[in-house]
This record gives C-alpha cells, sequence and structure tokens, in this order.
C-alpha cells in the first residue's frame, strides 16, 4: 500500500507538473504574444515618431527661414522708411523754400503791381508792407531826390530781386543800361 500510495503522490505530482508545465506554457505564450504586440506598437510608434520629428524639423526650418525673410523685410521696411522719412523731410525742406520764393516773389510782383497799376499811396504801402529793407531805402531815395537814376535804380533792384528768387539770373547793369538808354533816346 506504500507503494500504491507513492504511485498516488507520483501520478499526482506528474499531473500538477504537467498542469503547471501546461499552464506555464500557455502563460509563456501569452507574454510572447504580448511582447510581439507590444513590439509591433513601439516599432509603430517609433514610424510615428520618426515622421513627427521629420515633420517637426521641417516645420522648424520653415518657421526659421520665414522668421529670417520677416526679419529681412522688416529690416528692409525700416531701411525704407527712413530713407522715405528723408526723403519727406528733404522735399518738405524744399517745398518751403520754395514757399518762401513764392512769398518773395508775390510781395515784389505786388508792389510792381501797385507802381503799374495802382496809385502812388497804393505802392507806397506795398513797399512800407514788405520784408525788405533795399526796396524801402531805394523807394525812400527815390521819394526824397526824386530821380531819375533813383527811379532806375528801384525798379532794376525790384526786377533783379524777383529775378534772383525765381532762378532767372539777369543782370541789373544791362536793365539800367536800357532804361537810361529808352530815357535818353
Amino acid at each position: 500500500m506504500l507503494v500504491k500510495i507513492f504511485y498516488i503522490v507520483g501520478v499526482l505530482f506528474l499531473t500538477v507538473a504537467l498542469l503547471g508545465s501546461a499552464g506555464m506554457g500557455v502563460w509563456t505564450y501569452n507574454l510572447n504574444n504580448q511582447l510581439e504586440q507590444s513590439q509591433a506598437d513601439y516599432q509603430a510608434l517609433k514610424s510615428d515618431y520618426k515622421k513627427l520629428d521629420s515633420e517637426y524639423g521641417q516645420a522648424k526650418a520653415d518657421y526659421v527661414a520665414s522668421s529670417d525673410k520677416a526679419q529681412a523685410d522688416l529690416e528692409e521696411a525700416q531701411s525704407q522708411i527712413k530713407r522715405l522719412e528723408s526723403n519727406l523731410e528733404q522735399a518738405q525742406t524744399e517745398n518751403k523754400a520754395l514757399k518762401d520764393k513764392i512769398s518773395a516773389i508775390q510781395s515784389k510782383v505786388a508792389v510792381l503791381n501797385a507802381f503799374w497799376f495802382t496809385s502812388d499811396t497804393v505802392f507806397a504801402k506795398q513797399v512800407d508792407n514788405s520784408n525788405d529793407e533795399q526796396l524801402k531805402s531805394l523807394y525812400k531815395a527815390v521819394n526824397e531826390s526824386n530821380s531819375w537814376e533813383a527811379f532806375v535804380d528801384l525798379m532794376s533792384y525790384l526786377i533783379q530781386s524777383i529775378s534772383d528768387a525765381s532762378g532767372v539770373s539777369a543782370q541789373a547793369v544791362g536793365i539800367a543800361s536800357a532804361i537810361t538808354v529808352g530815357q535818353n533816346g
């Protein structure tokens, strides 16, 4: 009976060992399948990571290129703005100079117009309103001396100053000579 018990225990032990071995095989098989699935998932994730990393690298390169271009465009625009501001300031300066010339010419033409087309009092008022001290002194000389030469000097100066202000160069001596010749002739 001891032998029977020994056989029974041996059979039970073998059965447990076989069942344990089969269980270990099934468990190993499941673990192996899970490992293969995990490795496949890992490879898919690795592929996705490489793809995303590549896209990130391209996006970063595009961003850097776009940023560099935007910076270059900004610097060019700022440079152009500075040039345009400089041109604007120059144009404003030139415009003011032209306005000043026009104003000077208009005041001298107003004096001439007053001389030719209005009365002596209007002419005197125009001379007095002008900001030209030399014109005022020449007019005063005409009034004091009442001479033809003083009048010629006044008109020569007036015409010459209009010519100078307008950029037309004329010789005052030639004008004075023409008036003198016309007076004598």
